[in-house]
Parts: C-alpha cells; sequence; structure tokens
C-alpha cells in the first residue's frame, strides 16, 4: 500500500467517529458583514430612465452585499398587472415590487406586503450610509406610511410643476405687448385667472409673429392631458385642490361634484381653445412631445418629464425653459405628487436581503446618479439641498417648492376603482359628450356605489 494511500485511511478514521455523532466538519467562514451573499432577489419596477440608472450600479450593490439582483422591467400597465397576479397568487415571485403608492391601502388591508417596521429596528441589518432620518418625510409617508407603519422606500418620486418657454415669458416686446393688452407685467402665473390670460396671450396662428419671429406652424397657450387616462385625473385634481374640491373632503365625506370641483373642471373646459387639437389624446408624453417641438408657451406636468424637455437633441425648447410652482386658488394646494415605491411582498422568501437592498437605493450616491445619470428625483433632503443640482438642474428649485405644498391621491384600498370611474368621466367631459356638472354628478353616483358604507372615508 503506498505511504499517501495509509495517510487518507488514517484521516478517513479520525473523521468518521465525529460523523457518526452527527457532527459536521467546520465550514469556511462567512463574511460577516456580507449576511446574505450568494442570495439572488427578484426586482420588479416600471421602464424608464432612472430604473435604467438604477440598474447600471447593481454591480456595486452585488460588491457591498454579495446579492445578485435580477430586474425585470416594462411600461407601467403591465408591470401593474404582474404584480398583482404575483401578490394575489402568493407565489413570491418577486422579492422587491415597484407599485404606485395610490395602491398601498389596497396591498396592505390585502395582507400583501411585508412591513419594515421591525427590519429598520434590527440594528444587525442596517445597511452603512442609509439614514432614515435623511429622507422626505412627507413623500415617505405618502409612498409607504399605512396607518402608521412603513412598509417601503420612495422610488421614483415626481410631483406636478408649472413649466413655461422663459424666452417667451421674458422676451421685451412680448412683454410689453402683455401690459399693453392686459394692463398688468407678463410674469409666471401663481394664480388660474392670470394663467388663463397668459395662455389665451400666447395662442397665435401660422404667420403671426412671435418674439419677432413669423410662426410656420400654428403656436398655442398651454396644453393639457384629456385622454381616458391616469394623467387626466393628475391635471383634474391639481387645479380641482387649489380650487377647494377634491374626491373626499376633510371630513372623509365624497364631493367630488361640489361646486368648487365644478368650477375648476369648467374652467379646464375654457382653456381647450388655447390648446392644440386633439386634446382627448394627451397624456404626459404627448405633452412633453409638444413642449420638444416648440408648440406651447406652458402647461402644468410631472417634472420627470422635464429632462426628456432639457435634452438639446430632442427638444428644441431645451435651454429656453423655466419651471415653478403650480398656480393656486382658494386654497395652498397645487400639483399632484405621483411616485411609486419599492415595497417587499409578504411572500417573498428573502425579506432581510430585500431590505439591504431598499436601504441601499435609497443612499445617497445611488440616488445621485439616479438623479445625474437617468433624470430621476431622489427622497433624500440633502439632495435637494444640493447647491451643485440646483446649478446642473434648471428644474430643481420648482421642484423642491413644489414637494412643499403638494397633496396626493387617496390611498384607498378602492381608489383603483374609483380612478377608473373619474377617467372616464372627465373623458366624457372633455368630448363635449355631458357638461362638467353632469360629468361629477355621475361620477359621484359610480363612486358611491364603490364605497357603499365605507363613507366617510376613515384614512386618506
Amino acid at each position: 500500500m503506498k505511504k499517501g494511500t495509509v495517510i487518507a485511511l488514517l484521516l478517513l478514521a479520525m473523521v468518521m467517529p465525529l460523523v457518526a455523532n452527527g457532527q459536521k466538519e467546520p465550514a469556511a467562514a462567512a463574511d460577516p458583514t456580507k449576511p446574505y451573499a450568494g442570495t439572488t432577489i427578484k426586482v420588479i419596477a416600471e421602464m424608464h430612465n432612472p430604473t435604467m440608472a438604477m440598474e447600471a450600479q447593481l454591480e456595486n450593490f452585488k460588491a457591498l452585499t454579495g446579492i445578485t439582483v435580477e430586474l425585470e422591467y416594462g411600461p407601467m400597465n403591465s408591470v401593474v398587472q404582474k404584480e398583482m397576479l404575483a401578490l394575489q397568487s402568493g407565489t413570491g415571485e418577486y422579492d422587491v415590487v415597484s407599485a404606485p403608492f395610490q395602491f398601498i391601502g389596497s396591498f396592505v388591508e390585502n395582507g400583501y406586503l411585508k412591513s419594515i417596521d421591525g427590519m429598520m429596528d434590527d440594528k444587525s441589518l442596517a445597511l452603512a450610509d442609509f439614514d432614515a432620518s435623511n429622507m422626505v418625510k412627507g413623500m415617505w409617508d405618502v409612498a409607504a406610511n399605512w396607518k402608521g407603519s412603513y412598509y417601503g422606500v420612495p422610488s421614483n418620486t415626481c410631483i406636478q410643476i408649472l413649466a413655461y418657454r422663459k424666452d417667451l415669458f421674458e422676451n421685451p416686446s412680448e412683454k410689453a405687448a402683455f401690459k399693453a393688452h392686459y394692463g398688468y407685467e407678463l410674469d409666471v402665473p401663481t394664480d388660474w385667472d392670470t394663467y388663463y390670460d397668459i395662455a389665451e396671450f400666447f395662442t397665435r396662428g401660422k404667420g403671426e409673429m412671435l418674439a419677432g419671429q413669423k410662426l410656420d406652424s400654428d403656436f398655442y397657450g398651454i396644453t393639457f392631458s384629456g385622454k381616458r387616462h391616469d394623467a387626466a385625473v393628475c391635471d383634474w385634481q391639481s387645479i380641482a385642490w387649489s380650487f377647494g374640491g377634491g374626491t373626499f373632503g376633510d371630513d372623509g365625506n365624497l364631493i367630488i361634484n361640489n361646486a368648487d370641483n365644478i368650477e375648476a373642471l369648467d374652467y379646464i373646459l375654457s382653456l381647450r381653445e388655447f390648446a392644440p387639437p386633439g386634446i382627448s389624446n394627451n397624456t404626459w408624453d404627448e405633452k412633453t412631445t409638444q413642449f420638444q417641438q416648440g408648440l406651447v408657451a406652458m402647461t402644468i406636468i410631472f417634472n420627470d418629464c422635464a429632462p426628456s424637455i432639457e435634452d438639446p437633441e430632442n427638444s428644441v425648447s431645451a435651454g429656453k425653459m423655466g419651471y415653478a410652482v403650480v398656480p393656486i386658488k382658494n386654497r395652498n394646494i397645487g400639483g399632484n405628487y405621483g411616485a411609486w415605491a419599492f415595497y417587499i411582498p409578504e411572500s417573498s422568501k428573502n425579506q432581510e436581503a430585500a431590505w439591504q437592498f431598499l436601504q441601499w437605493v435609497s443612499t445617497p450616491t445611488v440616488q445621485r446618479n439616479i438623479v445625474i445619470n437617468g433624470g430621476g428625483f431622489p427622497s433624500l433632503q440633502s439632495l435637494y439641498e444640493d447647491q451643485d443640482l440646483a446649478a446642473q438642474l434648471p428644474y430643481w428649485e420648482g421642484s423642491y417648492g413644489a414637494y412643499q405644498i403638494c397633496s396626493a391621491k387617496p390611498r384607498i384600498p378602492e381608489w383603483n376603482s374609483i380612478n377608473n370611474v373619474i377617467m372616464l368621466q372627465l373623458s366624457r367631459a372633455y368630448n363635449d359628450e355631458v357638461s362638467a356638472k353632469q360629468a361629477l354628478d355621475d361620477a359621484a353616483a359610480e363612486i358611491n356605489k364603490i364605497m357603499g358604507s365605507n363613507l366617510p372615508v376613515s384614512y386618506k
């Protein structure tokens, strides 16, 4: 017998009693700083530039934690449908879902989401550079707080702001003509009456003069979203809230067909003569395109559309824009807060690894890269106070101001059904099928059926 064989047999003889007694040879020590190394989590999110900018950093996340992320993305409606199927079936297909914040009530009440409260309190799960106190609390509360517990972190935060052609507003000949006609200075509108006057003033036909140049196509004072789409609901809400309206009142009762809401919708209908044809086909995408093509003077947009308007390769309006808070009327509320949030499904088999991801994506370095490379908007106070970002991004100051007076859709479980009703009724009004009053009366009747005995709303 060879010497090497004898040594091997002796070693085996020494190990066998340990195995017989149920003991195992000690495994190689794991890296204590990467307790979830080797884990793969699956994340689904909307397909847009901020997601791409986050995806470009995933190798950094893997280097930091040892966790691999499989990222799936697609258009908004497709992503929501896939998430709903996965959550309802409880298969655990996804470890992190990015979903519109208004679904949180439905998701939590149906037991779909894992509260992150316990994981936030567990210091052993804390990731370096994540600081919950740096989160803009208003954003975080709307996106992820339900009845006092947190269920995630904001992902693509956005807010409606006023976008306007600064070069036209500052043009001396236009300023003089406006004052001569209306009797006051042309300036960024802060109320809806002024907004109307400016929309009327800048609406010009082909061949007329604009800022000293003869127009080779029609030019319009404003544009807005009129399609049977969530975008139309957002535009209507931003105006209705400031008029004193909304879907539910402070007492939780339905007010959608009250006088303030009817006045707001009549006001929107009156703006159609200053907007491009085909408003009934407009969403936020079409409004962005109309700015890129240099067809309009101003409108309400979500601030995550601004980077596309400022893209010099695709927009004739790049470098000519100004951004401010949405005008107001009776209440200092203006600007629809629209955002998604990253949530951890209750069915996820990798919840603590998923929490590592939620923390990482909310750190300053990751969020700053999403801002710079993806045109996204952060959830961190420190980045809104960053003077370098403010100097680089013309829409930064206007966005931060809008976050201070924004409002948000009701996050109740019934909201998705209610939203569909409002979409339909607004579309009918914009297409002159019914009056503003009839549209909102019909909406109220349908929403009452949806809510049943759940009025007044106890949590908004």
